[in-house]
Parts: C-alpha cells; structure tokens; sequence
C-alpha cells in the first residue's frame, strides 16, 4: 500500500481556487480531497489524522518499481535530447506503475509545454502541486505557463514568489522571476534578481540573455554587450531547449551592435579622420573622402593616387546605414597602407588578366555555355556573362586574403569600431547569401565557378569569424566545411 501525507495547511485542491481544507468539515474535507485525488487511482482511501491528510492507494510490486525507476530515467534522457513524444510515452508508463511519482509527472508537463500541448501540461502539473505542493520546480512551472502563455503576470508572480519562499536560492527561479519583474517594470529588482542568479549558476544560458535585454531597457547597450560576450565565451549548453534563447541572443547582439555604431557615429567618424590624417603623413599623400552612391557592385573603393595618375588618394563609399559607414571608410583606408607598405618594401603588384586567360576561362565552361545556347540566351549575352561572371570571382581571389589581413588589423588597432565592424561584416554576409540562395543566378551560373563561389563564401566566413568567433548568427550554408562540402557535391554532380 502505497501512503502519501500532506499537512491540511498546504493542502491544494485547485491552483486557481483558494480552498482551506481546515475550515471544512471532516466529512466534507475527506470527500473533497478524494476526488481531487483520483487521478492516483480508482481506489483512493483518504483518512485526516490530526493536521495531516493520509492519503492511500494500491502499489504496485517491487519488479515494476525497478522497471519504471528505470524507464524514468529513459525519458528524461529523452526529452533532453528533444524527442517529446518518445519521453511522454515513457512517463505515462512510470504513472501507470508509480502514480505519485512527482517528477515523472512534472517532467511529462514539460514534455507536453515543449510540444505545444499547454492545456495537459497544466493539468498534469496541478496534479502535481496537489501531490507536492511546496515543490518550486511545480510552481515554477505554472508561473512559466501564466506568463508565456495565459498572459495573466499577476498570477504568474504568486507562484513566483513562492517559489522564493522554498527556495530562495534557485537560480532559475530567480531568473524568470526577474523576467517577470522586467515584464512588470519593476526593473531595478529585476536586475538584482539577475545578477544573484549568475552568481549562483554563471553557465545558465537565459540569465545572461535575460540581463542583457534589461541592460538594453536601462539604456546601458556596452554592458548588455559585455554580459552577451560572457555568454558566448562559455561552452554551449547541450540542452535543445537552450537553443531558441541562443538564436534570441545572437539576434540581441547584432541589435546591440547596431545601436552602439549609430549612437557613437560621431566619435568613430572622428577616429576614422584621426586615422587618415596618420596615414596622410606616412604616405606623403593627402587621402579625399567622399560619399558616391553611383557605385554598383561594392560598398566602398579606394583609388591609389598612382594609379590614377592624382595627386591624391580617393576614398568612395555608398551611403548603406549610419552604423556601417565608419567601417567601411575604415577599410579603404587600410587598403591605402598596405599599398604603401608594400611600394615602400618593393613588393607591390598588379593582378590581371589576358585575352588568353579569359578564352581559357570561357573554354572551361564550355558545356554550361551550350546549356545557356538551348535556353535560347544569345552569343553576346553568355560572352558577356561569363566574362563579367569570371572577373568578380578573379577580383574575390585577389582580395579574400587582403580582406581578411585588412579586418584582422582593424579588430585589433581599432577596437572602437567593433560594433561597425560586426555590423558591416554582418550586411556582407547576408548579402553573399542572398546571391548564393538565387535560384536563377545558380542556375545560370556555370557548376565550376558556384563551386568557386561556395569556397570563397567559406573564406569569407572565416573572415567574419577571426575576431567575432560564434557570435554570428550564420546560416548553414556559410559555415566554411559546409561550404568546401557543398563545392565538392556541385562539382561532382553536375
């Protein structure tokens, strides 16, 4: 015979009605706790000793004990590794064996709220209360329901603050506790909430993303920037349901980013005219800045002096974003020293082509050229094409590695324009994507040169990646071995 005690005191026969169960009646008090308990089982015998309610049901044998204990763990495994429906099914079997097992029961709520079934999870998590009601992982859990889904904050912050009263020292708690603060406006305490909880648990994924959207709220974006940085400095948690908050914390950062680069625009310009008026005195040469939204395939250009036959160097970029511009001046301008470096160690160089590497470079894709005859494009639009297709993919080649060397320096001598530096490097990346996710432009464009293109898009990648590491929020296909992978396939398969 399987008992269960619980004092009258805490006794709970429905979350949402206040009952006191020690004003009742015996008789009526029994009565009411047996119904509320009949999801133990068909036989329920309630006695009230004292204080206490007794609650008694048939348990099953040992062996099955053993089993469930077993199958219990099985589920939790289950449900870490996303698969909701195969753990829900092997908690109900627990249940089936062991009916008072409150973590079963809790963990399949979870199950449940994860798949999107709200309504069983609260039912299955009341009946948890009812078993355990000074359990703060249950109460928790009903606070995170009225939150995200009933929106009914009021109700949400009583089971929250019980959940304080158990246990006040429960970093999750704390942590959407202080969500809720936030939510409420209450943010000074929110914050306070917060910080405690970090203390208590610093590899909690949501607390840093939590505090980090309250710092953006207190209009203090550097340290909301700083609390994200600590985030993805540490390993990544291997809970599948710390993944949404990544991608939220992922897309937090580049806000964050943004918003610094256009709040200290003017600094940065300042910075970046500071940078030129060095590089004018090392070079010998003054350097023009000017805005040309004329430009077509880039963002920004410099024009050497030298070889331009001026007495001066030009800088050109194309008005994108306020947060942008300070970094892509600052690129161009890099461009300047490192022609000057080199001219002044006798390596500069100029990268061409021929009329016999271009007809070579049309031979090759010889077979797409008849492809494109048959779908009808004319002689001088495929030669125009390919030509125009070949030289972008000579200029990447040429100036991947230089890209790279270039951004590598600003991150490390310009530490001011990180946050215009992510985000232009950002924009870059989301606009070498949209070419590469072209269905027309794939299909017109000859197998050998995407695969070109796929490997260039990896070094690319890496490009981003030498100073800002995993704080991209990269679609897959960027992802360099993804990338190296996808050019093999192409080339093989077509």
């Amino acid at each position: 015979m399987a008992i269960i005690y619980i004092p009258l005191k805490d006794m709970v026969i429905d979350p949402a009605k206040k009952i006191d169960i020690t004003s009742l009646p015996k008789e009526e008090a029994v009565s009411l706790i047996k119904n509320s308990f009949g999801f133990l089982s068909t036989t329920v015998d309630v006695s009230i000793e004292g204080e206490i309610a007794v609650i008694k049901f048939k348990e099953e044998k040992e062996e099955k004990i053993k089993e469930a204990s077993k199958l219990y763990q099985k589920g939790v495994k289950e449900a870490e590794r996303g698969e909701y429906s195969k753990a829900i099914k092997d908690f109900r079997k627990v249940l089936d064996v062991m009916p008072q097992h409150v973590d079963a029961r809790r963990n399949m709520a979870m199950a449940y709220l994860e798949s999107g079934d709200v309504e069983k999870a609260k039912e299955h998590l009341q009946e948890c209360l009812q078993l355990d009601p000074n359990n703060s992982w249950t109460n928790l859990l009903l606070g995170n329901i009225y939150v995200r889904h009933e929106r009914n904050l009021d109700a949400a912050e009583f089971f929250f603050q019980k959940c304080h009263e158990i246990n006040p020292n429960d970093n999750i708690m704390l942590n959407n506790y202080a969500a809720l603060l936030m939510e409420k406006g209450n943010l000074n305490k929110a914050k306070e909430l917060f910080e405690k909880a970090l203390t208590l648990d610093p590899s909690y994924p949501n607390t840093y993303y939590g505090l980090a959207v309250l710092l953006q709220a207190l209009k203090e974006p550097e340290i909301a920037l700083q609390t994200l940085e600590k985030l993805f400095s540490q390993p990544k948690s291997k809970d599948m349901r710390s993944a949404q908050v990544y991608k939220q914390a992922q897309k937090l950062y580049t806000e964050l980013n943004k918003e610094i680069a256009e709040n200290s625009f003017d600094h940065l310009m300042e910075t970046i005219l500071h940078r030129k008026r060095v590089i004018e005195e090392e070079g010998g040469f003054p350097i023009q800045v000017m805005e040309d939204n004329s430009l077509e395939y880039v963002s920004a250009v410099a024009q050497m002096a030298w070889k331009h036959h001026r007495g001066e160097h030009i800088v050109k970029y194309r008005k994108k974003m306020t947060s942008v511009t300070p970094h892509l001046i600052a690129h161009e301008l890099e461009h300047i020293v490192l022609e000057q470096e080199a001219r002044k160690a006798g390596r500069n160089r100029h990268f061409t082509t021929t009329p016999s590497t271009r007809e070579h470079a049309v031979r090759s894709v010889s077979n797409h050229v008849t492809k494109l005859k048959e779908w009808g494009y004319s002689d001088d639009g495929i030669t125009e094409m390919i030509l125009r297709t070949t030289h972008g993919i000579c200029n990447q080649l040429f100036n991947c590695p230089l890209e790279m060397f270039i951004e590598y320096r600003i991150f490390e001598n310009l530490k001011e324009l990180h946050p215009s530096q992510f985000i232009s490097l950002c924009n870059l990346q989301e606009e070498a994507l949209s070419i590469l996710t072209n269905k027309e432009i794939r299909r017109l464009t000859p197998p050998a040169y995407i695969a070109q293109i796929l490997r260039l898009t990896a070094l690319m990648h890496s490009l981003q990646t030498i100073s800002f590491k995993e704080r991209l929020n990269i679609h897959s296909i960027t992802e360099p071995q993804m990338c190296f992978k996808q050019a093999n396939n192409y080339l093989t398969s077509t």
